[in-house]
């Protein structure tokens, strides 16, 4: 299997930058991201449960930026085995793996905000608990033809999610909220 723990000092540090990216003051729908120059995709949570949309995301992300997704359950909180990495070589397994322990939150030992991103943070994703969207951010800078194209494929663009904001639907509220927050 090729996902690792992220603990002690290596979570310290992951958790400090991660905090330079993130506010986990605030939760969705409001903009949860610091600075600006990101794109936004939105996806129906939970991520973890659409295998092939999660595998894709995770074996997209590798190929594209050259580094592991990281996925930290739990937020900003320093909990042990709350953080793990992925480097790809062996996907299916491993996304299967999570997806089975994600199902028991770890047997209740971790919770929401679930956090992904690669290791330089050029795209990072946030999935809170409190809404049925999640959000991916990318820098635009940073953004690869490939990982661009995957998300506008398999995720909600700021244009589709101004179609489902004009019905009167649980989703239409929702959506309204999050255009609200990450319209420019």
């Amino acid at each position: 299997m090729a996902v690792f723990k992220v603990e002690d000092k290596d979570l310290n540090s992951f958790l400090d930058r991660l905090s330079g990216v993130i506010n986990f003051n605030k939760d969705l729908p409001m903009n949860v991201f610091i600075g600006g120059g990101y794109l936004f995709w939105f996806f129906e949570r939970p991520l973890l449960c659409f295998f092939e949309i999660f595998s894709g995301l995770v074996s997209n992300s590798v190929s594209s930026f050259k580094s592991d997704v990281f996925i930290k359950f739990s937020g900003g909180a320093r909990l042990g085995n709350s953080c793990f990495s992925f480097d790809g070589s062996d996907l299916e397994k491993d996304v299967h793996w999570l997806s089975k322990n994600f199902e028991s939150f770890f047997d209740g030992a971790v919770g929401y905000p679930m956090v992904l991103c690669d290791s330089a943070y050029k795209w990072v994703g946030f999935e809170s608990a409190y809404e049925e969207f999640g959000v991916i951010a990318v820098k635009e800078t940073e953004l690869q033809k490939s990982f661009y194209e995957y998300l506008n494929s398999n995720f909600i663009s700021m244009d589709e999610l101004a179609e489902l904001a004009s019905g009167c639907t649980a989703e239409g509220i929702i959506a309204k909220a999050l255009i609200s927050s990450y319209s420019s």
